[in-house]
């Protein structure tokens, strides 16, 4: 719908310049939104969608998935069911683990790449390599949301509180990243949001990523993976 819409917008691009000369500067840093342009495609998607709508859905289908993994068949009693087949707890963790990360993957492939057929589509001009790196920051944003998430759900039996703990954790990120951008003397708090280093105007715009993001999120994944395991292995589990 965007993308469709796109070429109607970019005709406006001088109106929107005004415009942004109105808005307070505390919200253009807020909402980042200094590189939201009718000029081209990836400044325009940046904001309208990669920005807070495309992560939310992501974060989403990630606790949901971490959430009913292993806390929803203890929640519903099926997991005597599944630890009483021939298969270790080691090996039914990474099951359920792989199948969050591929449905993860799946989302992340579709909803961004898609973007350049239908670039295509309409005669927009696009810059592919962007997009694979947008699509690369965002699977390991989603990844380690899911890992947090995934450990909780080898901790608790009620997978309610997976997705409270997780949701609240990913909303206090969010704030905080605002936080730190509106007030110099917090500003080093933006270190501890992963907010900060999921950044889709520098992906899609400017094509590059924070190293340190890459960091982050890979540690965080595997922190959170490795705990979980060993929790699960060890945790007397009753239905």
């Amino acid at each position: 719908m965007y993308i469709a819409m796109f070429p109607s917008f970019s005709s406006q691009t001088e109106q929107w310049d005004q415009m942004m000369k109105t808005i307070p500067e505390g919200m253009i840093k807020a909402f980042n939104l200094g590189d939201y342009s009718f000029a081209r495609l990836e400044n325009f998607l940046s904001a309208e969608i990669y920005m807070i709508t495309w992560p939310l859905l992501l974060i989403v289908l990630a606790v949901s998935a971490a959430g009913s993994a292993i806390a929803g068949e203890i929640e519903k009693g099926t997991i005597e069911f599944l630890l009483s087949q021939s298969i270790s707890r080691a090996k039914l963790y990474l099951s359920r683990y792989i199948a969050g990360v591929l449905a993860i993957f799946a989302f992340v492939a579709i909803t961004i790449f898609i973007a350049i057929p239908l670039a295509k589509m309409f005669n927009i001009s696009i810059q592919t390599d962007h997009y694979a790196t947008l699509a690369l920051i965002g699977f390991l944003f989603g990844l380690s949301v899911f890992s947090i998430g995934f450990a909780l759900s080898a901790i608790f039996s009620d997978r309610g509180k997976v997705y409270f703990i997780t949701s609240g954790l990913m909303i206090l990120m969010y704030t905080t990243n605002v936080i730190a951008s509106l007030e110099e003397k917090f500003s080093d708090l933006k270190y501890f949001s992963f907010f900060y280093y999921y950044s889709p105007t520098d992906a899609l715009i400017r094509n590059k990523v924070d190293d340190i993001g890459y960091f982050v999120f890979s540690a965080i994944t595997i922190l959170a993976f490795f705990a979980g395991l060993y929790i699960f292995s060890k945790r007397d589990i009753a239905t």
